[in-house]
């Protein structure tokens, strides 16, 4: 009798069980991270930006100045109102730099002042003082040019506007004609603007010479009107 040999039961594996691939996860994640990772060195370096600038700016020794706050005509009378107080480095405040507004208040603009410009004495007229003398340029004379001294009529004109002066002689050449003096600055004007009796001018010890000298060689002047701020 033959025995039958057991059929043999084959195991069946029971399915896998799946794990998180987790090279496939960080390639995905990758970019993500690296984004991350750029923003927050840009925010670091804005930061150290910031922190180094701050350091820098306390590190330079700053002073107070009075600047205008708009463009001044010379002539003009200060008000508070058209200056204000700034730090200014202090490696760049010239000497003599007004600080007080109790320094600039009444007094007149002698020269032209553009605006963000640092107020010094030699612009403005002497404190309390109001005449001519005050209202004086630093190394400069007041001269009256007469009318009569003139080729040609004064094109319209007001204090504060600066002329060109050329010399000529009736009868000679176009060559003999020459430039006096340049941009030598109106301080008034007496008469009309269009018709003056005469012209008072701020001028050098040269620039004043120079027109006396011309005179008395015989020359006429043909004044010529600077165009603002020439």
């Amino acid at each position: 009798m033959t025995q039958s040999s057991p059929r043999s039961t084959s195991s069946h594996p029971s399915a896998a069980e799946t794990s998180p691939d987790w090279s496939t996860s960080a390639r995905r994640r990758a970019p993500f991270y690296l984004a991350v990772a750029i923003l927050l060195a840009i925010l670091a370096a804005l930061a150290t930006f910031a922190y180094l600038d701050q350091i820098r700016q306390q590190s330079v020794p700053t002073g107070q100045a009075l600047v205008a706050r708009q463009a001044v005509r010379p002539g003009d009378m200060l008000t508070s109102d058209m200056v204000e107080a700034r730090s200014v480095p202090v490696g760049i405040l010239p000497d003599g730099t007004l600080t007080e507004m109790s320094q600039i208040v009444g007094r007149m603009a002698v020269v032209p002042i553009a605006a963000g410009e640092i107020l010094l004495p030699g612009k403005l007229s002497s404190e309390g003082g109001g005449g001519l003398s005050g209202r004086l340029p630093n190394d400069r004379w007041a001269m009256v040019l007469p009318a009569g001294w003139l080729l040609s009529p004064v094109p319209e004109i007001a204090p504060g506007d600066r002329l060109d002066l050329l010399g000529y002689q009736k009868g000679r050449t176009q060559a003999s004609a020459g430039l006096v003096v340049s941009a030598v600055e109106v301080l008034a004007v007496r008469g009309e603007k269009t018709n003056p009796d005469h012209l008072t001018l701020a001028v050098t010890m040269d620039e004043a010479v120079a027109i006396v000298y011309a005179r008395a060689n015989g020359l006429n002047l043909l004044p010529l009107l600077r165009p603002g701020g020439g």
